[in-house]
Order: structure tokens, then sequence, then C-alpha cells
């Protein structure tokens, strides 16, 4: 009777398992979450890691990996053995991405995960370096998780957070098939030689660069490796000997940064150094200066060039001092400089004769980061001073930074923004922004912000733009959407 029992139970469990397994290789996403959620509680956990590490591997969506790489860490961490090793793995390599990854993939591959790698891509190792790097900066040390509970919420995000953050990475640097690195080229070098028909800075050239540079609606692994060889191709251009070229290479590489298409940064970042010369055509000069700060955001350069955007705000073309001044908000906090850079924004805003120049430098002094409150006050003082400023572009960054630095009265002035029946729609994509960076006004101010929005959609305010806007803040599709939006999300913020 024993052994009938016990045959019986382990059959059940067989097919207990079966059941599970097929569920993780579900087309529908739901339905691999849900199975991977209860295979994480399963009693072998041998076998639950080994389905879990083989559902990271293979999960088709970076939008749902997130919802394998969990479970599959909650099981890693019911096996002391397993857990342990890993452990010891953060701990021995918290300065080694190429070891890491070494070992990391060795552990999966005896879990029937892929192969161990054993030549590591620089790519990947400085990825991998980076997403280290900002654990720690977020205060967790998963090099010392060893000896700790791993039963505390301090183990469980740590643990979690970095072992998502480096499969997360291994499965973004695969190696692409051999047909889509040539589908890939071809297409980027076609759209260059399109985009150099029309002259440099233009909407069509731009339209050009952005419709080949946006990433798909639908996420997809391959994406960082495709952005990859576009970066290249535009890299090859920044090297040709025709001016005309180098300019388009800049430009193109411009656009992939601001959507966040940072890779290949020791190669970007050796171009930007050796086009920055004296003689450098100010458009060129001007694009290189806006792919440092998105270089720098992407992954925290070594050496932020301060002294040269600082420099470049003496320079005698507008454009090249507004990408100067719009950039140091983003190299310059934390560093020594960062007291001459908020002095030279102040000067920048109070004292230069481009307007444009005037308003980069204020909207950088609205969101500069400083280490120093002393720079901070300084930073805020100065916009306090534009407040009643005639240009709408000054009194939203005064506006804007006042909120940013949680200033008394921030909200108020916004509001005051919003009761004007011509407000212009920067003021609008203020409240939309400061919502999405989780700013969270009472409640009774964001439901007079709601009040009066509905109020402008229903004087027909996107039909009617002020003489001080211009561009896509003109056009009435662009301002019923931006209205829906935040509507939108003002609603959801009172639910």
């Amino acid at each position: 009777m024993f052994r009938t029992f016990t045959e019986r139970r382990a059959r059940k469990e067989q097919e207990r398992q079966s059941e599970l397994s097929a569920r993780l290789r579900s087309p529908e996403p739901e339905v691999r979450v849900t199975a991977a959620g209860e295979i994480a509680q399963a009693r072998d956990t041998g076998w639950a890691i080994r389905e879990l590490a083989q559902a990271m591997d293979r999960e088709p969506s970076p939008i749902w990996f997130d919802a394998v790489a969990g479970p599959f860490c909650d099981a890693v961490c019911r096996d002391r053995a397993v857990r342990e090793r890993v452990e010891r793995m953060f701990a021995a390599h918290a300065d080694e991405p190429v070891e890491l990854v070494r070992a990391w993939t060795a552990l999966l591959a005896e879990f029937g995960t892929g192969t161990a790698l054993d030549t590591v891509d620089d790519e990947l190792a400085a990825e991998v370096g980076a997403r280290l790097r900002r654990v720690r900066e977020q205060g967790g040390k998963p090099h010392e998780l060893s000896g700790t509970d791993p039963d505390s919420l301090n183990y469980v995000v740590t643990f979690g957070v970095t072992v998502e953050l480096l499969h997360d990475a291994v499965r973004r640097y695969v190696p692409l098939p051999a047909d889509d690195i040539e589908r890939t080229r071809r297409e980027t070098r076609e759209t260059l030689e399109r985009a150099l028909a029309h002259p440099a800075g233009s909407d069509d050239r731009h339209a050009l660069l952005v419709s080949h540079a946006e990433p798909p609606d639908d996420e997809t692994w391959a994406d960082r490796q495709l952005a990859a060889l576009r970066i290249r191709e535009a890299l090859d251009l920044c090297g040709s000997a025709e001016p005309d070229r180098v300019a388009l290479g800049v430009e193109a590489l411009a656009v992939m940064l601001q959507f966040n298409q940072v890779c290949l940064n020791d190669a970007v970042r050796a171009t930007l150094d050796r086009l920055c010369v004296p003689d450098q055509d100010p458009f060129t000069f001007s694009e290189v200066l806006s792919c440092y700060p998105a270089l720098h955001a992407g992954r925290r350069l070594a050496d932020p060039p301060v002294g040269l955007f600082l420099t470049a705000l003496g320079h005698a073309d507008p454009l090249v001092r507004a990408n100067a001044a719009a950039g140091l908000d983003t190299i310059a906090p934390g560093l020594p400089e960062e007291s001459r850079a908020v002095a030279a924004l102040i000067e920048a805003m109070e004292n230069d004769p481009d307007i444009e120049v005037v308003r980069s430098a204020a909207y950088a002094l609205a969101t500069i980061p400083c280490g120093e409150e002393a720079d901070t006050r300084a930073a805020s003082a100065a916009l306090a001073g534009k407040a009643g400023s005639a240009d709408p572009g000054l009194r939203v960054a005064s506006v804007d930074g006042a909120i940013h630095r949680d200033e008394p009265g921030a909200y108020d002035r916004l509001t005051a923004e919003l009761r004007r029946p011509d407000v212009e729609a920067r003021f609008i994509s203020s409240v939309d922004l400061f919502l999405d960076l989780g700013k969270r006004p009472r409640k009774d101010v964001t439901a007079q912000w709601t009040r009066l929005l509905e109020g402008l959609r229903q004087d027909g305010w996107p039909d009617r733009p002020n003489e001080h806007e211009d561009g896509g803040d003109t056009e009435p599709e662009f301002r019923v959407a931006l209205l829906e939006l935040t509507l939108d999300k003002l609603r959801a913020h009172h639910a």
C-alpha cells in the first residue's frame, strides 16, 4: 500500500510538472507568468530552477521578462546550495563584469540554458558593469548578500534586481543573424543617403533620421544590437573626409542617442572628442555637444567634458551656445565644476543676446540636480527672478524649477498659468511631466487643474495657439492629444 501511494504521488507530481511546463511555453504571456509563479513554489527546487532558467532564456518579449525572472529568483532563493553559489559569484566578481558574465552563463548552462560564454563582448561587459554600478548607487549591495537574511526585503530586492539586470543584458547582446545584420546595414545606408539630399538641420532630414532610429512599438531583444549597427554606420560617416557627410553622421548619432540607443560608448566618445576642434563647422559642433549629455545619461562618463561646455558658452554661434547650456544640467552635477556651471548658466540666462540660449540656460538651471546646496540656492534665486517674465519659455523654466525643488507655492504658480485662456501648451506639458515623475500635489490642486483643463477643452483652446507658440505646439491635433493625455493622468491620480 505504501509503495502504491508513493508511486501514485510521484505520478501526480510528474503530471503536474508536465502541465506547468506546458503552460510555461504558452504563447499567452499571462499564462506563462502564472505558471512561472506556481513553478517557483514547487517542492522540487532543482526542477523549478531548471524550468525557470530555460523560460528566462526563451522569453520572447523583454516586456514580460521580469515576470519570469522574478519567480526564477524565488526558486533559487529557496534552494540554499544554488542561492549561496550565486551569492559567492556576486561577491567574487563585483567589479569584474567579464568574469561575472562567464560565471553566470556557466551556471545557467548547467540548468540547460544555452552555453557558457568563454568570450564576453566588450559592449556586454560595459553594459553589465554600468548596471551593477546603478544597483550600488541605489543602495543595493549584491557583493554583500552572503551571510544576510535571504528572507529580508533588502536581500530579496537586491538579489532579484541584480539577477534580472544581469540576464536581461545577456539576452540583449546575443549576436544577430547574418541576414538581419546585412538588412539593417543596407537600410541604414539607404536612409542616410536620402537624408544627405536635405540640408543639415532641416525638418525633412530630421524626419528621415527619426523614422529610421525610432524604436518599434513592441520592444524586442534585438533592439540594442540593431541600434549598434546603426550607430556604427553613423560613426563611419563621422570619419568621412567630406564635411557634409560628417555633419550628417553627427546629426544621425544625436537622433539615435536621443532615443536612448546608447551603445558603443568608447567609439562614440572617441569620435565626439575628435570632432571638437576649434574650426569645426558650428552646426556639427552643436550636434556634437548634444551627444555628450545623452551618452553620459545612458552610461555615466568617467570624465565628462564640462570644460568644453563652459568654453562653448562663449562661442560666436548661438546654436552652439544653446546646446552647451542645454547639456550642462546633465554632465556637470556632482563634479568640481558644478558651481562654475551654475554661475555660467546664470550669466547666459541674464546676458546672452539670443533668446534661445537664454531659454536653454534657464531650463538647465531648472533641472540641474545640484550636489551643493549653495548651487541649488543660486539656481533657484536666479529662476525666481524670471517668474514675471514676458517670455513664456522663461516662466515655464521658473515654474518647473520650483516644482523640481519642491519650493513653497510652486504648484500655485503653475495653477495661475493654467488659468489663462491662452495658456501655452508647454505649461500643460509640465503637468504631464511632473505626474510622470511621481510628483504628488494635493488632491485639491490636481482637482483644480482638471477643471481648468476641461474648461480649456470646452473653450476651443486646441484651435487657438497664441503668438508665443510655434512648431508642434501650434498643431490642433497635438494640443487635443496633450489635453486628453494629461486629463487621463489627472483622473488616474484621483482614482
